[in-house]
């Protein structure tokens, strides 16, 4: 009996870190289909970083643990599970579907957009006699009306079934070709019959900034400039066919720019003193069923310059390639250096009194501006460096585990106090501070948080132990930083749930309370004010806030910023946190930043 199944990859995905996915078997039978995922799911549950949504993907945890890891949690948890039972999964039958009568159509037979339509979107099925037929949908859209003709025409011409593709398009499988006609004529009448599906022409964007909150740039306007350009007087040939163009708002890869020959990933950057929408270009990106490649990002320019970068990549493509070459083989023969060089004088714009134009986004009117775009990038920042610096606490002391076991006690030690400098780092942005120099950053962990029994006073004897230098690497040695890195990685994590759930960034200390201090106080009317030039994001930021957390409501606090991001990003973080924005005024070269204590 044929015994139905899956071949199982895990850990892939897209998104600003992009990862392919990692075979785990090679076969599991269906009705083990549930079990293993719960197993897969275990793993990531007792492993995974929840409390940080960015890093909460199985493909970071695959990437702390390894995969001989993965595997050997995995069949602990399969087994674990061996003794409940889960529902039968029903796998849709092989059988071909029954198809009414219809009317062949045999009038557009001669016509050009027909013939070039049947040549472009139609694929043979591996059934003898059946054929999928590709739709084309410009950026993904399709209306009403036009959903309720294409159920009609499966419903009529098909097997009742729609899928939607990966490409944003949808298809019809089961059709015989002596329907091709009659299908053609009805797309036609919805305006659905353009030739081009899963080709060049046929380009993949996310909503950008029209309507998310994360998009940094109009990504469908610049698909829209993309398709105008195919479709005048671009010329492309079927050794073109196979290039892939995608482009996204922002990093995250909505838009699938990573696996693109040629990709877009919309960002922000000064020119000429005018912030203008730009995007980073990424290119030899490709997918196939056994491997993928991500693209390489080559260089970044102004979003009007993109087309440019396009056309200039495709001739050089067209002229270069050697025979039977792909782009993404040529791109990785002749490298990112060669299309650096090549598409860098894409890099600039005229002075913006000669070509304002060039300064906004596709589709908008206005200037180009990042206000109201997600939550403030200082608050962002702040929390990241946190959670990455204690990841970085965690996967140390997951690594230093690891030596134990293989009794290599040098390596258990390093990678332990590796652990404990995350972990002093991680709490020490709440202070504002940054250190390069290990011992220094130890010695303000000491006077700033363990003095002040932020965390237990017995941590200061890893202060003296770090000090000190012992060439000591012994089991008992190991055993006792690794023991003592991961209590205070347990109590730094404490301490940011805690700063999380109150949202704050002070380290409470017994009665040093701050909101104590100030209960039932009224306002003085006097200022406060505090020098902030020099300090770089995301400090600038922590150091408002906690100086706000020592002060009663509605009292005025004056911060001298530099101008840029500190001038660009503070205000917006702190109005995000809900203090009102009095005033930002220039004053000699820098600003200052009003605010009322909410």
């Amino acid at each position: 009996k044929e015994v139905r199944g899956f071949r199982v990859l895990i850990g892939g995905g897209l998104g600003s870190f992009p990862h392919a996915a990692k075979h785990l078997m090679d076969f599991i039978p269906a009705e083990n289909l549930l079990q293993m995922c719960e197993a897969i799911v275990s793993v990531f549950d007792k492993y995974g970083d929840k409390r940080n949504r960015n890093k909460a993907r199985l493909k970071f945890v695959v990437d702390k643990l390894g995969m001989d890891k993965i595997k050997e949690l995995y069949e602990e948890e399969y087994v674990a599970l061996n003794s409940k039972t889960y529902p039968a999964i029903e796998l849709p039958e092989d059988a071909i579907p029954e198809i009414g009568k219809y009317q062949p159509n045999t009038q557009c037979d001669s016509d050009p957009e027909f013939i070039l339509w049947k040549g472009r979107n139609i694929e043979v099925q591996k059934q003898e006699g059946f054929h999928n037929i590709q739709i084309k949908l410009i950026l993904g859209d399709f209306d009403v009306s036009q959903a309720k003709t294409l159920a009609t025409i499966a419903e009529k011409f098909a097997g009742n079934t729609i899928v939607c593709t990966v490409n944003q398009n949808v298809m019809i499988p089961w059709v015989k070709d002596d329907a091709f006609g009659a299908v053609y004529s009805e797309l036609k009448k919805i305006g659905l019959h353009k030739a081009g599906t899963e080709e060049i022409r046929d380009i993949t964007c996310c909503p950008g900034s029209e309507t998310c909150n994360l998009g940094i740039t109009a990504s469908r306007g610049l698909v829209e400039e993309l398709n105008t350009q195919m479709e005048s007087g671009f010329e492309t040939s079927k050794d073109l066919d196979h290039v892939t163009v995608k482009a996204s708002g922002c990093p995250n890869s909505c838009g699938q720019h990573h696996i693109a020959s040629i990709g877009f990933h919309g960002g922000a950057k000064k020119l000429n003193g005018i912030l203008t929408p730009h995007y980073e270009v990424l290119l030899g990106g490709r997918v196939s069923e056994d491997k993928v490649v991500f693209g390489t990002s080559v260089i970044k320019i102004p979003a009007k310059n993109a087309p440019m970068a396009m056309k200039i990549s495709l001739e050089n493509y067209k002229v270069g390639k050697e025979n039977g070459e792909t782009f993404g083989e040529y791109f990785d023969r002749k490298g990112k250096i060669y299309f650096r060089d090549l598409l860098n004088p894409l890099k600039t714009l005229p002075e913006i009194e000669a070509s304002p134009e060039s300064y906004i986004d596709y589709g908008s009117t206005d200037k180009f501006s990042l206000e109201d775009r997600g939550q403030g990038e200082c608050a962002g920042a702040v929390t990241d460096m946190i959670t990455d610096r204690i990841s970085e606490a965690e996967r140390a002391h997951f690594q230093g585990k690891l030596s134990l076991e293989k009794k290599e006690f040098k390596k258990t030690c390093e990678h332990a106090k590796h652990s404990v400098i995350a972990s002093a780092r991680a709490l020490l942005v709440t202070e504002g501070m940054d250190f390069n120099d290990d011992w220094e950053c130890l010695k303000k962990f000491q006077s700033l948080v363990i003095d002040m029994e932020i965390v237990s006073a017995k941590f200061a004897k890893l202060i003296d132990s770090f000090e000190a230098n012992s060439d000591a690497n012994d089991d008992k040695t190991a055993q006792w930083w690794l023991s003592n890195a991961g209590e205070l990685m347990e109590e730094s994590k404490k301490i940011q749930n805690t700063m999380q759930s109150e949202k704050t960034l002070r380290m409470r200390v017994g009665g040093d309370d701050s909101k104590r201090k100030t209960s039932g106080k009224k306002p003085d009317g006097g200022k406060q004010s505090i020098d902030l030039l020099g300090v770089k994001c995301p400090f600038n930021y922590v150091k408002t806030k906690i100086k706000l957390e020592t002060m009663a409501p509605g009292s005025i606090l004056e911060v001298l910023l530099d101008a840029g991001e500190p001038s660009e990003n503070v205000p917006r973080s702190i109005k995000n946190d809900g203090h009102q924005v009095i005033s930002l005024t220039e004053e000699n070269g820098h600003y200052k930043l009003t605010i009322a204590k909410a």
